[in-house]
Order: structure tokens, then C-alpha cells, then sequence
């Protein structure tokens, strides 16, 4: 969805100049628009359609009534290059050094972490922990809650949920915020996006599917982390984990859970998944079936919250979370 730099001058010849320059530029990202009054801009905002708003000084009152509330970006015009706020341009400046200012945030890297959770030992306990350790993560910063599992047995309540949303990520046009947000079930800690419909909409799932579904531009909530939940171990699974900063793992407390464990881990470093296999993160779990205990849970947020902080010193790829995007791509 193109984005608008809305500008509302009280020198409409200025911001009609304005606005001829920076759609002129190549490097520009957005459309300068020149509204008569913040009001008339008001209906742009609310549908998500305005990046940032750049205002006379003057009419700062009038501006603040209609964005408050918004992630929307204010810029001011003012007539003094010595102005104290960060927010603040001069109008008789360069409009080189304008364009730059209204673009340098999208510029600067931001790292948002994505965390990852698989169990090799399966189960359809597996899932439900998942769930309820990413909802709990969540409390230390909202996340988004992605299952990835064949056969996912909660929050359908929304329709196809992540079929919908693969297929109109693989769209040629550009995917509207307004399709997308209809398909997230809200919570207050976590959202989180019904499964796949059918287990072969997984298939072929690949490294461009998940840059452009973590891209931190894509929702109305800035996230603080990405929870991924993974249920097979399969060329695609492998392709999911390796976009995610740290995996959680749990290990049943019982013979047969560390035995799998253990071969999981193998198979890891054999195979020359190495990256995969230093960003392991285990919690033990001592019951199999039934209720699960509260203290896996607190140890698998403990670890969760750390990534979440940006204290894990797992992935430092230099990609990891540039420009919008989140995970350790290999570019």
C-alpha cells in the first residue's frame, strides 16, 4: 500500500513546490500529497494511508487533534533553522536535507527478534505450550504468534488464516494492510494468525514467504517479537527455523524424550546445520501428557524474554533485522 507524506502549509505555494520536488526524486519512497487543512487529511490517516505529516508550525493544534493516538510521523515548517526540536524543518533549507529527514527512519536498521519454537518429540501437547509461552513472552513485549504446524487445532475462529495470508503474500501486487489485519486474532499480550486450512499449503514455504511475512511494515502493531511455532522437521521446517534468531526446544523428562533429544541434536551438527544447531534453546518438561507444568513455561520464557530484550548474543548476522525486516536471512 503506498504510503502519503501529507503536507499542510499555510504558504500553499511552498508546499505545492514541496511536494513537486520530493515526488520528482528517485529516492523518495513515498507520495507528497498538499491538503488545504488537517482535517481534510483525517479519512488518509484512519485508513492507514499516511506516513508522515509535515505542517506549518503554525497549525500544530490543529495537526496534533487528528493524529493523536496514530503511529503517523509530524514534522513541522518552521521559519528558523536554530529551532530546538528534533521534529522541526526549516523551510528555507535544502530540500535535499527535508527529503533526507522524512527518510532516514525507514533508512535506519531495526532489529525486531524472531523466536522460534520446535519440539522434536511432536505430541499435541506440543502445540498448546507453544501457544501459551508465546502468550506469556508476550508480556514483556506484544509478539505476534505465527503456527506453523501441518495441522494446527487452535484458533481457526478466523478463516483460512495463514493460507490466506501465504497466498497474498505471493501475490505480484502490493498486499494492502486492510486485507491482512482482518485475519489476525487479537489479544492483549499476543496476536496470532489461525493455522494453515490444509497441511500442503506448507509446502514450498520458502525464505522469501517469511522475510515478507515478518516484515515489521506489514501489521498495525509494532511488535516487539515474532513467535514462530514449527511442527515437522522437514526441508521447510528447516527453511522456517533458520529465518529465527533462537529456537526453543523442549525436552520431555522422560527416556524416550531425551533420547530424541539427543538424536535431534545429532543429526543437527552431522548434517552441517550449525547455525541451527548453536541457536537451540532447551527447557525440560516433566510431565509428557496432561497439565503441563508452569515451571516449563517459566523456564522457556526466561530464555524467550532474554531474545526478546535482545540479550541472547545468538544470531549477530549483520542482516539480522535490517530495514524492516526481522530474522537471519541469508541474503
Amino acid at each position: 500500500m503506498e504510503k502519503l507524506v501529507a503536507i499542510i502549509d499555510v504558504m500553499p505555494e511552498y508546499g505545492r513546490w514541496l511536494a513537486v520536488y520530493l515526488n520528482g526524486s528517485r529516492t523518495f519512497p513515498y507520495r507528497a500529497v498538499v491538503f488545504s487543512s488537517a482535517n481534510e487529511v483525517e479519512g488518509y490517516i484512519k485508513n492507514d494511508g499516511v506516513y508522515a505529516v509535515v505542517a506549518a508550525e503554525e497549525l500544530e493544534k490543529a495537526v496534533l487533534e487528528v493524529t493523536v493516538g496514530t503511529k503517523v510521523k509530524l514534522f513541522w515548517l518552521g521559519e528558523s533553522k536554530d529551532g530546538y526540536r528534533p521534529s522541526l524543518l526549516y523551510r528555507y533549507g535544502s530540500v535535499k536535507e527535508i527529503e533526507r529527514r522524512l527518510t532516514e527512519e525507514r533508512s535506519r536498521k531495526k532489529h525486531v527478534p524472531v523466536i522460534g519454537y520446535f519440539s522434536p518429540a511432536g505430541g499435541s501437547e506440543a502445540e498448546l505450550l507453544s501457544r501459551k509461552i508465546a502468550e506469556e513472552i508476550g508480556k514483556r513485549g506484544k509478539v505476534l504468534y505465527i503456527p506453523m504446524f501441518p495441522v494446527g487445532i487452535y484458533g481457526r475462529q478466523s478463516g483460512d488464516g495463514l493460507s490466506e495470508l501465504l497466498y497474498f503474500l505471493r501475490q505480484a501486487e502490493a498486499v494492502r494492510n486492510l486485507d491482512l489485519q482482518r485475519l489476525l486474532q487479537r489479544g492483549e499480550y499476543m496476536d496470532s494468525i489461525g493455522p494453515v486450512r490444509w497441511f500442503a499449503d506448507l509446502c514450498g514455504v520458502t525464505k522469501e514467504d517469511m522475510e515478507g511475512l515478518l516484515r515489521s511494515d506489514m501489521w498495525d502493531t509494532e511488535y516487539q517479537g515474532y513467535f514462530v511455532a514449527v511442527g515437522q522437521f522437514d526441508a521447510v521446517g528447516k527453511t522456517i527455523l533458520n529465518c529465527c534468531d533462537a529456537v526453543l526446544m523442549p525436552v520431555w523428562e522422560t527416556a524416550d524424550g531425551t533420547a530424541i533429544a539427543e538424536e535431534f541434536r545429532r543429526q543437527l551438527k552431522e548434517s552441517g546445520e550449525t547455525k541451527l544447531y548453536s541457536a537451540l534453546l532447551e527447557f525440560s518438561v516433566k510431565e509428557p501428557s496432561g497439565m503441563l507444568l508452569e515451571e516449563a513455561v517459566a523456564a522457556a520464557v526466561k530464555k524467550g524474554g532474554e531474545i526478546l530484550a535482545g540479550n541472547s548474543g545468538r544470531n549477530t548476522e549483520t542482516n539480522v533485522g535490517e530495514a524492516g525486516f526481522v530474522g537471519g536471512f541469508d541474503r
